[in-house]
């Protein structure tokens, strides 16, 4: 009994200090409170100064009025901005309101948690758009192939580039479904192909985005030259260019970056500018092509009878339409956010959403790394103009990790609007298609009748409701 004894003892004890410095301390902030000087001029009723529940100081108020005091820094452990304001008002019979408006106080989260949160909303939508944009490809890739009256040169063109869409998505979730930290950090062979496939589609987007860009100068700028095209040289241009690169790039990083399955690259090490210089090229050359065929677009409105209004307009159009066609939307990234939190965040949604809703996008990212919940962040581990950030670690909240993180959404929604636009809404696909629906209506239609008819009896001894009315009115 004793030791219980001595143990409640200690405990009455323990809580009477609590209290006691409790009371000490609410002492001590009524007497700062006190000695606050009054929020306005008091000459009349007026409310005495008080300490609320949370802590805040009121001082001495007229009444009626609106008082401001800035958030608390603390309160259960939880950090609040201060620069925000929390309102209580002063009542007519000289008391204080109950309730305290702290609605404008706002949590501060830590740079982790802020970290944390954007990126698990990106791998969300990153997950939703590469699901999308593969169920779109797979249907504007089954029509290109059924629809063989559209095959023409311009639409061949847009059905690799949609194929190297398709390759590109099944290879990113192949990384997705079968790559872990621990494969991650093995380097098994399989892996490094995983990761060579991925960079190989990748590159071959840029260089069917290129062809577009060709045929498309060609056909504008040089009129008459498109019948001088053919399709082995976009074949060429699409397909067997970006092989060799790739090749010279998996080389460059079994010799002098083999590890990590050639995720990310070491510092000092540039071996990802064998591919990403390509790359870079043919956008290039893409904004050229831009240039030129906006200024004849002009030159061709400026010479038709309609309106200025009108010319603007569809000049804009074309312009919106082909700045995201070539890829003349990739040029963001060279496009630092601001240092404040606000910017950047804004960086990452605005862009992110900006850039995944258009025609194309190509990203600066070349690595599909695996979304994993260890790794929740790990995207395109190494991007054109950014070094790759510790996979194991959360990346800060920093000008680098933003643009890092708009190459993880960037890749989402890009296959569902290059079907929309170069499919979709194809006015020939539609048309083909529109003739494919009505040659099977008919076709059912008189299958339907054909049937009807082969179901009515034939036989002599059958008499019609016709013959009988005649045979008895005579």
């Amino acid at each position: 009994m004793v030791p219980s004894l001595r143990l409640a003892l200690l405990l009455l004890l323990l809580q009477a200090f609590l209290l006691w410095d409790s009371l000490v301390a609410a002492s001590i902030q009524e007497q700062y409170c006190e000695s606050l000087p009054p929020a306005t001029n008091l000459t009349g009723p007026q409310c005495n100064a008080s300490v609320d529940l949370i802590g805040t100081c009121w001082p001495r108020s007229a009444v009626g009025q609106l008082v401001a005091r800035p958030c608390p820094e603390y309160f259960y452990g939880v950090r609040y901005n201060t620069t925000n304001n929390g309102y209580r008002e002063c009542l007519a019979n000289g008391s204080w309101a109950a309730r305290v408006n702290y609605s404008q106080c706002q949590e501060i989260l830590s740079e982790e948690k802020k970290s944390k949160l954007h990126y698990h909303i990106a791998v969300i939508i990153n997950y939703l758009g590469h699901c999308v944009s593969l169920g779109a490809l797979l249907m504007a890739f089954v029509l290109f192939m059924r629809l063989r009256s559209i095959r023409c040169l311009r639409n061949i063109i847009h059905w690799n580039l949609i194929t190297a869409f398709i390759l590109r998505n099944a290879t990113w979730f192949v990384v997705q479904l079968t790559m872990n930290p621990e494969v991650h950090e093995s380097n098994v062979v399989w892996c490094r192909l995983v990761t060579a496939a991925y960079n190989y589609f990748h590159v071959t987007n840029f260089f069917w985005m290129f062809g577009e860009g060709c045929y498309l100068h060609t056909a504008i700028v040089l009129t008459y030259s498109t019948d001088k095209l053919r399709k082995w040289m976009f074949i060429c241009i699409g397909w067997c260019i970006p092989f060799p690169i790739i090749v010279a790039w998996a080389i460059g990083k079994l010799y002098y970056d083999n590890e990590k399955c050639w995720f990310g690259k070491r510092a000092g090490v540039y071996t990802d500018y064998i591919y990403q210089g390509p790359m870079i090229l043919v956008l290039l050359i893409n904004f050229i092509f831009l240039f030129n065929i906006v200024r004849i677009l002009m030159t061709k409105l400026r010479a038709s009878t309609t309106s200025e209004t009108i010319q603007y307009r569809k000049a804009v159009k074309a312009t919106l339409v082909l700045l995201p066609l070539l890829g003349i939307t990739y040029m963001l990234f060279f496009v630092n956010p601001g240092e404040d939190e606000i910017s950047r965040i804004v960086f990452i949604y605005f862009n992110s959403f900006l850039e995944s809703f258009q025609v194309m996008v190509l990203h600066t990212g070349s690595h599909p790394s695996p979304l994993t919940k260890e790794e929740p962040i790990m995207a395109d581990a190494s991007s054109c103009f950014f070094s790759s950030p510790n996979p194991r670690a959360v990346p800060k909240l920093r000008a680098r990790g933003h643009l890092f993180a708009v190459t993880l959404l960037l890749v989402s929604f890009q296959g569902f609007f290059v079907s929309v636009f170069y499919c979709f809404l194809n006015s020939e696909v539609r048309s083909a298609v529109r003739k494919r629906w009505h040659r099977w209506q008919d076709k059912h239609s008189i299958r339907a009748r054909v049937a009807r008819a082969m179901s009515i009896p034939t036989s002599p001894t059958r008499v019609s409701f016709h013959s009988i009315k005649q045979s008895t009115a005579v």
